[in-house]
């Protein structure tokens, strides 16, 4: 893309849906293992799957709507409305790079745009 922003991407990012919204994190977090994993000189280290991740939020979902979760596995480290202290709640329990994810409410119809 030519001339694209971090705003731009943005925009488009807060328009996804929110499955792709989870394939997109996964796929940044893929490419910088990826990246780092060359740089370092060393083998690429392998990328999570999430499925514990996945599980835990198909589960328990309901229960955090409109707030950020960050979760080590099924375990859930902490949540609330503010991302920053979410994930460094998360951090302070030992958990270097949490799984963190916002649980859009699914009864709120879904509006795109640019």
């Amino acid at each position: 893309m030519e001339n694209t922003t971090f705003e731009h991407a943005k925009e488009v990012v807060m328009a996804l849906l929110p499955e792709d919204k989870r394939r997109l994190r996964q796929w940044l977090f893929e490419e910088e293992q990826r990246q780092n994993g060359c740089a370092a000189g060393g083998e690429p280290q392998p990328t999570p799957d999430f499925e514990r991740e996945q599980r835990w939020l198909s589960e328990h979902q309901r229960k955090y709507v409109g707030q950020w979760v960050a979760l080590d596995g099924d375990r859930l480290l902490s949540h609330g409305e503010d991302l920053n202290r979410v994930f460094n709640e998360a951090q302070a329990q030992g958990v270097k790079a949490p799984f963190t994810a916002f649980i859009e409410d699914p009864n709120q119809p879904w509006m795109g745009g640019w």
